[in-house]
């Protein structure tokens, strides 16, 4: 009754309000058709872990050295788009119905034969989340979850450390080592985590160091398969 009663009350708050793409400020939809279409895919000419093109599938020469904890990341869109335009407004500007827009639109053929048993978001810490009001990982990995028909664990994994954002660390070496120890896995779960094939979803893959940090503490609890998600992919080889 209480989600009959929103859904009507957001059908008749989108008659007297449109709602605008936030990327081009057409009518219609709060990210609209033209713009998605013009949302660059993720090639699959990519290396397997960070999405970095090569000139065929594969696992490039980085991922090889570092020792990526991920067996695979999937990824739907590249950032620069307008697709990544809305992961921005949906995670700093608090447009939060942006998230079951967003949260349907991940590329799932692929993840679909993955087989995995669950989906967990990346964590948050809770001061970040009473900052902003709600974990945009969590949002997005219920909506996979459900499209996947697969359990979603939104406590599986806590973020014991405040540490600085990702996107405000100078550099790829400074994002590993902000991350050390800051993320845990939930007291008494290491029987769910023992031999599962567990997808992490994020809304932005950079340099990885946010996804193989909680696949390195999937693995240490004895995961037997971790599969990184994001919505929206910047190859590191883009970064200036």
């Amino acid at each position: 009754m209480i989600t009959k009663l929103i859904e009507i009350t957001s059908a008749a708050l989108d008659l007297v309000f449109p709602p605008i793409c936030v990327h081009c400020s057409r009518d219609g939809a709060l990210l609209c058709s033209v713009c998605v279409a013009e949302s660059p895919a993720v090639s699959k000419d990519v290396c397997r872990k960070c999405a970095e093109p090569l000139t065929k599938p594969g696992t490039c020469t980085r991922c090889v050295i570092e020792g990526s904890s991920l067996d695979r990341l999937y990824g739907s869109y590249l950032y620069e788009s307008p697709v990544g335009s809305a992961v921005r407004s949906f995670k700093f500007d608090d447009v939060r119905a942006l998230g079951s827009v967003l949260g349907g639109m991940f590329n799932t053929e692929q993840m679909s034969r993955a087989k995995a048993d669950f989906v967990v978001p990346v964590p948050m810490h809770k001061s970040r989340i009473r900052e902003r009001g709600y974990n945009q990982s969590a949002i997005l990995a219920k909506k996979l979850a459900d499209s996947l028909g697969i359990e979603f664990n939104g406590d599986l994994l806590v973020r014991s450390t405040n540490t600085v954002p990702q996107s405000e660390q100078p550099t790829a070496v400074a994002r590993r080592g902000a991350l050390s120890g800051a993320i845990e896995v939930e007291l008494n779960s290491d029987d769910e985590i023992a031999g599962g094939r567990i997808l992490v979803v994020d809304d932005v893959f950079t340099t990885g160091s946010t996804l193989n940090a909680v696949a390195a503490t999937l693995k240490s609890a004895g995961a037997g398969c971790v599969g990184g998600v994001a919505l929206t992919v910047q190859p590191i080889g883009s970064l200036k």
